[in-house]
């Protein structure tokens, strides 16, 4: 069965040519833009299915626009207790789309790249949950089955524990492979790893990581 991926776009710095390229692959999927992240769907290419959150950054026109596209809009009162790019991702949770994939531009604001970094792993219960912030990929990986990645040999891959220590991490593909590791909440051990083939696995027995690769020509 085919997988069904729901893209979202979030507000902040227009999205990395790395991420664009990365959009256009699924005809299919659903589109989200949470808030002004509509701005950066169409600048893409893309119309949104749908558009949410508080609407404190989304421009008059491009509102304007998401009505005139008759675009299904939820508009959440600001005060609330989840950002917007939470919203999106229960949104295309609630939608039960098994691929989840954010795109984010990384250079907005920290304490909103941190928050929605840590928010992706809420999700994988039911999704594979990946994102482009800035120029890197991003993967979340559980102990629910093995993460595979896609990668060019070269590539700078990094393995960030999210929540507490991730325990049990073994590896394929990296030049320094882990088994069963114990990666450490609060240490920088998986920082910066070199990817020797164009596939490489990750498995772990407790935690969560997130999977970060960034492009040779990137580094």
């Amino acid at each position: 069965m085919a997988q069904r991926q729901a893209l979202i776009f979030i507000g902040g710095d227009s999205p990395h040519e790395n991420a664009l390229a990365y959009v256009n692959s699924d005809p299919e999927a659903l589109i989200i833009a949470a808030d002004s992240g509509w701005e950066h769907a169409c600048a893409a290419g893309l119309t949104p299915h749908i558009l949410i959150g508080d609407m404190d950054s989304i421009s008059p026109a491009h509102l304007a626009d998401a009505r005139a596209h008759n675009t299904t809009i939820y508009e959440h009162h600001p005060d609330k207790d989840h950002t917007d790019t939470e919203l999106a991702l229960h949104m295309a949770e609630s939608l039960t789309y098994d691929t989840i994939h954010v795109i984010a531009g990384g250079g907005d604001r920290f304490d909103h790249t941190l928050s929605m970094i840590h928010s992706l792993v809420a999700q994988t219960d039911h999704a594979t949950v990946t994102a482009h912030i800035g120029q890197s990929f991003v993967q979340i990986a559980t102990p629910r089955t093995t993460t595979t990645l896609s990668v060019t040999e070269g590539d700078t891959i990094s393995l960030i524990p999210l929540g507490g220590h991730a325990k049990g991490v073994t590896t394929t593909g990296l030049k320094w492979n882990l088994k069963r590791s114990t990666l450490k909440a609060f240490a920088s051990r998986g920082v910066s790893n070199i990817a020797t083939n164009s596939t490489v696995t990750i498995a772990l027995r407790t935690g969560v990581l997130a999977a970060i690769i960034t492009p040779q020509e990137n580094r």
